[in-house]
């Protein structure tokens, strides 16, 4: 068997890593190269050759291939911060690349690689592609279904990273302490959002939605395997992560929002996932000093453990979400109160909520969700006409035919009710 064979995902990602450690994050097309190179060599050994050791023959390997790349293209003293220091220093390349492709740094490494992708000085579109670029799950599909048509494509976006992370001279090390808190912050703020833009993907494909969640659950886990970073905050990130997932497989094929919240084939969800998740929630840190992932993950748990829809406890769910929108008053949570709003039947205080919060009308014209929760509002309050009007907005702007025909089926209801037929549910 090929010696490439017997490695897997995980040890070329911490390879890649130690690569970009070495030349830099900005060569990202250089230690493609290096990697290919290492691999070939590797596959070209005979069977009978093969060392006890696959991993440490590969990074020797690797070790090997840096030197030639490096040499071949002149790039000693222009390499990454850490090894240009060390070589001013007089210590050879050699012993600097044997340091880092050590197999017990490989995982400080990639850690390493995780905060610089998730750089703050980055849009955070870019830092989900490059996280997506470091774990080998970026490809020209994803880019057909990471964003709109209408978006910059992330084909560009990572064509423009190498410039950026010389202009703001960002490297594969981990942050000092004074630097450690926002760099931390924007690790979570850029897992937690690949993560849901895999999860709420509209399209009929889930193909992106799962790599995408995966790549960041993977991302979420190996944030709990450094001192450095098990923190409560990690745990409560990954709590939310789990119960989201949990959700996954009665959703195969259908865009997860409020509109489907009260499905009920519960008994479809992941319990070892639900319990993965109340295990990482309560290793989150004390619950009176609560913060935005743990609060979040209290409300997804109010949901997920409650055995029927209509056992869920809204007025614990508003609490939480006060809290939430203290700390950090998003448009999204303002949603999620508006809608908890509406289920303890306060329809025209969801919607005095939402059209107070400023901005709210910009989302309108271009959001089809808001505009069928607030239709789905205005029904609730007996408002039959307005309602119509915001579920014409939904329906027209509807991503796909199958959401089209949801909200179709919604107005035919709103027509039978003026009608004074019976009701319809949906």
């Amino acid at each position: 068997m090929p010696l490439a064979e017997l490695t897997g995902q995980h040890e070329s990602r911490q390879l890649f890593a130690a690569l970009l450690r070495i030349v830099g994050p900005h060569r990202l097309a250089l230690a493609l190269e290096i990697m290919g190179n290492t691999y070939e060599a590797a596959a070209a050994q005979p069977w009978f050759r093969l060392p006890s050791s696959p991993m440490a023959f590969l990074l020797s390997i690797a070790q090997q291939k840096t030197l030639e790349a490096v040499r071949l293209q002149n790039l000693t003293g222009r390499l990454s911060r850490e090894v240009n220091f060390e070589t001013e220093a007089g210590k050879p390349l050699e012993l600097i690349f044997q340091a880092i492709f050590e197999e017990n740094k490989l995982g400080e490494s990639r850690l390493s690689l995780l905060f610089a992708c998730c750089h703050p000085a980055l849009p955070l579109p870019l830092r989900m592609a490059l996280v997506l670029k470091a774990n080998f799950t970026f490809s020209e599909k994803d880019v057909q279904h990471f964003r709109h048509s209408e978006d910059l494509s992330l084909l560009k976006e990572l064509d423009a990273a190498p410039e950026l992370l010389l202009q703001h001279g960002i490297q594969c090390v981990m942050p000092t302490p004074g630097q450690f808190q926002p760099r931390f912050a924007a690790v979570l703020e850029t897992i937690r959002a690949l993560f849901m833009e895999g999860y709420e993907h509209s399209e009929r494909t889930i193909y992106a939605r799962r790599s995408f969640c995966d790549t960041a659950f993977q991302a979420g886990s190996l944030l709990l395997e450094h001192p450095a970073t098990t923190l409560p905050t990690a745990h409560a990130l990954m709590s939310v992560l789990c119960l989201f997932s949990a959700r996954f497989e009665p959703r195969r094929g259908r865009p997860p929002s409020f509109l489907f919240l009260d499905e009920k084939n519960r008994a479809k969800w992941n319990p070892l996932l639900i319990d993965q998740g109340v295990a990482y929630y309560e290793r989150a840190g004390d619950p009176n000093d609560p913060d935005e992932y743990l609060l979040l993950a209290r409300v997804l748990m109010e949901h997920t453990l409650a055995p029927h829809p209509r056992f869920t406890n809204w007025e614990r769910i508003l609490e939480h979400l006060l809290l939430l929108l203290e700390i950090s008053p998003s448009y999204h949570y303002h949603l999620c109160y508006a809608y908890a709003l509406a289920k303890l039947q306060q329809a025209e205080g969801a919607i005095h909520h939402l059209f107070g919060v400023p901005g709210f009308a910009d989302h309108l014209p271009e959001d089809w969700l808001t505009n069928a929760l607030v239709g789905d509002f205005y029904r609730q309050a007996k408002n039959l006409r307005e309602c119509a009007r915001y579920y014409q907005v939904a329906q027209q702007k509807a991503p796909t035919m199958a959401l089209k025909k949801l909200i179709h089926r919604k107005m035919l209801a709103l027509t039978s009710t003026k009608g004074g037929k019976k009701k319809k549910k949906w």
